[in-house]
Order: structure tokens, then C-alpha cells, then sequence
């Protein structure tokens, strides 16, 4: 008998390229179905809802926020 697992969709969103690369392959590796997109942290509040719309994730993660937290001090 075959099992199907759904594990759900998974959107991330991060402001480093590198660190977004990097979230690819662990993903991949752990055989999660992950959109990753690289997008300046000035511009993710642009782009949230659209984002949202066309790919309808189950789990939101947002990373990258360091330079804000820089700005701030």
C-alpha cells in the first residue's frame, strides 16, 4: 500500500539571498513543497497579499529582518 504524505505548501520569504538559497536546499533535502523567494525586506509588505494569492500557502515564513533591527539603533 502506498502512503501519500502531504506535508502542505510552505511560502518563505527572506531579504538575503544567501540565507534564501540555503532555505532551497534544506527544504529539498527534507523533501518539503517550498516556494523561497529573495525579496528586499522594504518590499515584502508590497507583496504579501499577491504572493499569497497566486501560490495559497498552508505555512507563511518570513525571514531576514536584521536590518531593521539595525535601524533601530
Amino acid at each position: 500500500m502506498n502512503t501519500v504524505v502531504y506535508t502542505g505548501r510552505i511560502l518563505h520569504l527572506d531579504g538575503d539571498k544567501r540565507y534564501s538559497e540555503k532555505a532551497k536546499l534544506h527544504y529539498k533535502k527534507l523533501g518539503l513543497y517550498a516556494i523561497v523567494k529573495n525579496i528586499p525586506e522594504c518590499k515584502q509588505h508590497l507583496m504579501l497579499n499577491s504572493l499569497i494569492k497566486k501560490y495559497k500557502p498552508d505555512i507563511l515564513v518570513v525571514t531576514g529582518h536584521d536590518e531593521m533591527i539595525k535601524k533601530r539603533y
